[in-house]
């Protein structure tokens, strides 16, 4: 997947907006940013719950990884031209499920 594929996937999900943080592009979910820019060129961030991302870091560590910058928080970087296209597509649906309405969840088919 590259960059633009990643940023146009996080833009299928509903209620999702294209928008900047800090200079960079993001998408937001109801004002919470799920897909950032990063410095790293060959990477985004990703917001999910710290569990996920300890899980993807110890499963993946080629893919996914933290800089300093953020640990300690519900986000992960990931190198997406490494990412398997289908396990990176389903992170970004944890990413967007984190900030999306209960009703939006629900129309989704997902536990609420």
């Amino acid at each position: 997947m590259t960059r633009d594929e990643m940023f146009a996937y996080a833009l299928t999900q509903p209620g999702a907006e294209d928008s900047t943080l800090h200079g960079g592009r993001c998408v937001r979910v109801r004002g919470h940013w799920i897909v950032n820019d990063n410095t790293d060129p060959k990477a985004l961030a990703l917001a999910l719950d710290r569990e996920t991302v300890d899980f993807l870091m110890a499963t993946e560590p080629r893919t996914y990884f933290q800089t300093p910058h953020f640990e300690g928080w519900p986000a992960v970087l990931v190198h997406y031209e490494a990412a398997d296209d289908d396990r990176l597509r389903e992170q970004i649906d944890k990413a967007w499920a984190r900030r999306a309405t209960k009703a939006q969840r629900k129309a989704r088919g997902m536990e609420v």
